[in-house]
């Protein structure tokens, strides 16, 4: 399948319809490309035009704008405000009838964290808002054109590449504005979501909470960054959770926890030896109390990776808690070999 007709595919299955002209624009390809495989589609009877001109909307010949509900809307990030551009969306979708109790207070906290990140952070002078209420759940998007989420957290932090700020991001507290934000908001708001992806010049990142898991990936530059939430809309899960579960009640709601995946510090999926990659997984975890670490999928750690963190670590934090899990034999063996050598020195 061309990458043309599955980045189609992928539009019109996520928010319901399409113009051409949009489409070309974000795929920067001409308008002959687009024709071409809009005509193909619609032929075999999977889109359908709605108008004339140029104009005319595409949509999903099965569904139609019936059963899903679309907002599109531009705005100019001078002066803008989170909580007024929600109450807007808010109102035209009527969202308190069209979600349940749960599922509003997350969207409202999740929108407004997104869009408020894209007005602090991303120097762009719009941003693009696109909502579609299907009939099981709420998807919404998220755009900006300026520096690009990694690319900015690289910049501020003084990190090395665009891996390392994605790798600084997933921990949390990670804030390029430290007088106006905790580096908390996109944390929690990836913990909420049924699915949220980021995506910023050659990066993806897909947190898939159905799943519990969390993917990387290779994509088409895209400039800026762009966000996408989706949400069950009679979701069970509660807002208030999530904060329980990484901070709780007895902090006060202070941001303690967090989780880690050594999957994702590391290229290499099979084995994690050096002192340097266990460095890079370390980096800025000394600011929680509790770190969980996963090793889903590790076959094998050396000696200098698992005693830069079980030990070295360890011994520079004292008030600090490591959680391994997920970890397969050799894994748990190794662990358990540094921790008695950090035993006998503490």
């Amino acid at each position: 399948m061309s990458a043309i007709r599955n980045a189609i595919l992928q539009r019109v299955e996520q928010f319901g319809e399409f113009s051409a002209d949009e489409l070309r624009r974000e795929l920067d390809v001409s308008r002959q490309a687009i024709h071409k495989h809009v005509k193909k589609l619609t032929e075999e009877g999977i889109l359908e035009k709605i108008g004339s001109t140029r104009g005319a909307k595409y949509i999903k010949k099965d569904g139609g704008p019936a059963t899903t509900h679309h907002l599109r809307r531009t705005y100019a990030i001078k002066e803008l405000e989170e909580d007024e551009v929600f109450g807007e969306v808010d109102m035209i979708l009527n969202l308190r009838a069209q979600l349940n109790e749960n599922a509003h207070e997350i969207v409202a906290y999740a929108f407004t964290e997104i869009l408020n990140n894209a007005i602090d952070h991303s120097r762009s002078d719009k941003v693009l808002v696109q909502v579609a209420l299907k009939p099981h759940d709420l998807a919404f998007v998220i755009r900006d054109y300026g520096i690009g989420i990694f690319e900015n957290i690289k910049d501020k932090l003084k990190l090395l590449s665009h891996e390392v700020a994605l790798q600084t991001l997933i921990k949390g507290k990670a804030t390029t504005a430290p007088d106006r934000h905790a580096g908390e908001g996109l944390f929690f708001t990836s913990r909420n979501a049924d699915r949220m992806n980021i995506a910023s010049h050659r990066l993806g990142l897909l947190f898939d909470n159905k799943r519990k898991d969390v993917f990387t990936e290779m994509i088409r530059y895209l400039r800026g960054t762009q966000v996408r939430f989706v949400i069950s809309r009679n979701t069970q899960k509660k807002l208030a959770d999530s904060f329980d579960n990484y901070a709780g009640k007895e902090f006060d709601y202070q941001f303690s926890k967090t989780s880690v995946r050594v999957q994702l510090f590391t290229k290499d999926r099979s084995r994690y030896v050096s002192r340097s990659t266990a460095r890079r997984l370390l980096h800025r975890l000394e600011q929680f109390q509790e770190i969980i670490i996963d090793f889903s999928g590790v076959k094998a750690i050396g000696q200098g990776f698992a005693d830069e963190i079980f030990r070295v670590f360890l011994e520079k934090n004292t008030n600090v808690e490591l959680k391994p899990v997920n970890a397969c034999v050799a894994v748990r063996a190794m662990i358990r070999h540094v921790q008695s050598e950090h035993q006998k020195t503490s």
